[in-house]
């Protein structure tokens, strides 16, 4: 119900139920207001994100990456589907948006400092990430990287930084053709190839992600440490030698 009420007031939905044509409620054009009037209300005001709408944290995420969501919102490649109604809403965003509006948030969300997952964010129970690590040195390392910090060459996103119960979902949406199924969809659909052919079931899913979650530096160390720690990577790499 929240989520649907924060849809109601940044979007022109009608007392029936029904969309009329989207419009964002600011005309702003710096990023940091246009983010703290449209976005923060979902992604929070530090772009970390919030567990009870199931918004992922986006904050210091790259450009190149962001830019590329939103051509897929807009276009149609992601937020087809009503029965995802967070993608949903993001694509009724994204068009209501002006393309310089677009620019502006883009790089004001580049700017935002990484939020670490902690807790319920980055804790997976009863899973394996010795054996997560198995798969993600596989299949998912080539593209995001041996510490998951992404690579623009890949269109691959940094996974660090996002929650775990986030990727799972996402890697969900994948395996069963909600997500990058869409025609001129690339990088989405090698996420559905790799879901679909390697990821045998939900159990190998949460292992992959509880592993991802091991890459993320430790939330109370200082800046300059927690890049250290990502540089260094994985805590199991020994182990996978």
């Amino acid at each position: 119900m929240k989520f649907h009420h924060i849809a109601l007031m940044l979007l022109g939905f009608s007392g029936a139920g029904h969309a009329t044509e989207p419009v964002i409620t600011t005309k702003a054009a710096d990023g940091k207001t246009i983010f703290q009037t449209v976005c923060a209300q979902c992604h929070g005001t530090a772009g970390e994100g919030k567990p009870e709408l199931k918004s992922p944290s986006i904050a210091g995420m790259p450009s190149w990456y962001v830019n590329t969501q939103f051509a897929n919102l807009r276009e149609g490649r992601r937020g087809h589907d009503a029965a995802d109604p967070q993608s949903f809403m993001m694509a009724a965003v994204a068009k209501a948006l002006q393309p310089e509006q677009v620019k502006a948030v883009v790089a004001h969300v580049e700017k935002m400092p990484m939020r670490v997952p902690m807790g319920k964010d980055r804790v997976m129970a009863n899973t394996n990430p010795e054996e997560g690590m198995r798969l993600f040195q596989e299949r998912c390392m080539e593209c995001h990287r041996y510490n998951a910090s992404g690579e623009m060459t890949f269109g691959s996103p940094p996974l660090i930084g996002r929650q775990g119960w986030y990727l799972e979902e996402q890697l969900k949406k994948f395996k069963s053709g909600k997500r990058g199924a869409i025609k001129n969809d690339v990088n989405g659909a090698k996420m559905v190839q790799i879901t679909t052919s390697f990821i045998e079931d939900e159990q190998m899913l949460r292992d992959v992600v509880a592993y991802i979650m091991t890459l993320n530096p430790d939330a109370a160390a200082s800046p300059e440490e927690q890049k250290k720690q990502i540089i260094e990577g994985s805590p199991f790499e020994s182990a996978g030698r």
